[in-house]
């Protein structure tokens, strides 16, 4: 596989900065195997610095002449949208652009990547799942529930009729803190049922992401995904209307929307056990069945 290393920076980033954030030497490790499987043919900068001295160093305007199967994308937290629209300005294909988080997740291949990226999916979840997501892959963001959670009662209730809870509008309820964060956060509520905005600080900007993502939900390919320690809850998951479904439980199931993960794997917490899936921390299930096909295939 012929490889080209395209360096992101942003405008404060310095060289010692972007060495230390990257995730390139993982990644390639990732993509070279077997060893030697994988060749650089150049690196490009995305703004040229001075400072750096990199091997194999080539004019992004030069790309279009070079022989390469990937472009692998690396640098602080990128977000690979603007990078995709350049690649098409030059003469580039996007779907050989991949971020370096996104290599890391296991059983990644070029092929799933490129048909996941034309099946627009959309993912809906209970808790920050779809953002995790939607972040680790480099994808379009075509889901609301994005930096936010709700209460599983709220959720499964919220679930049956999405399409038409979706329809109307959300209204303000309060704002309150997070320790953790150390900020506060908007609440509101939608047809009865109660949203958690702990993404995001301000109200008007988290209904301003509500009211445009909701509009993007392509409901002809659509996840759902949650997390619950209740059978009972998991029994009306399973029951759901929706092809592509997946709840994460402590407990073995043999309910199809059932994902067992052992609790030694992530010390009694779930919610971080439900979120390793998708990053690939938590090695339990292959994430590429799950978001293409909803399969419960053993990772």
């Amino acid at each position: 596989m012929n490889v080209v290393i395209w360096v992101q920076y942003d405008t404060v980033a310095t060289q010692d900065k972007a060495k230390g954030q990257s995730l390139l030497k993982p990644a390639f490790a990732a993509l070279d195997k077997p060893k030697g499987s994988v060749n650089i043919v150049g690196v490009v900068e995305s703004v040229p610095m001075p400072i750096n001295k990199l091997p194999n160093l080539i004019d992004k305007k030069d790309l279009a002449k070079f022989d390469y199967d990937l472009v692998l994308v690396t640098g602080h937290d990128v977000d690979l949208a603007p990078i995709l629209a350049e690649a098409t300005k030059l003469g580039l294909d996007p779907d050989k652009f991949v971020l370096d988080r996104t290599v890391l997740i296991p059983g990644f291949t070029l092929e799933k990547y490129k048909e996941l990226r034309r099946a627009n999916l959309s993912i809906i979840s209970m808790g920050w799942w779809a953002g995790i997501a939607y972040h680790n892959l480099g994808l379009p963001a075509l889901s609301p529930t994005i930096g936010m959670y709700a209460t599983e009662e709220n959720f499964i209730n919220f679930l049956p009729e999405a399409r038409w809870h979706i329809k109307k509008d959300l209204h303000f309820e309060r704002t309150e803190y997070n320790s953790d964060l150390g900020t506060n956060y908007p609440i509101f509520w939608l047809d009865g049922m109660q949203w958690f905005m702990n993404g995001y600080t301000s109200d008007a900007d988290a209904l301003e992401a509500w009211n445009e993502r909701k509009n993007k939900i392509n409901w002809s390919n659509v996840l759902v995904t949650m997390h619950t320690s209740s059978p009972a809850v998991l029994e009306r998951f399973n029951c759901l209307p929706y092809a592509k479904k997946a709840c994460f439980v402590p407990f073995e199931t043999e309910l199809e929307s059932g994902f067992y993960i052992d609790p030694k794997l992530y010390g009694e917490n779930l919610l971080h056990a439900a979120e390793g899936i998708v990053t690939g921390a938590v090695a339990a299930y292959d994430v590429w069945d799950l978001l293409l096909y909803g399969k419960k295939v053993i990772g």
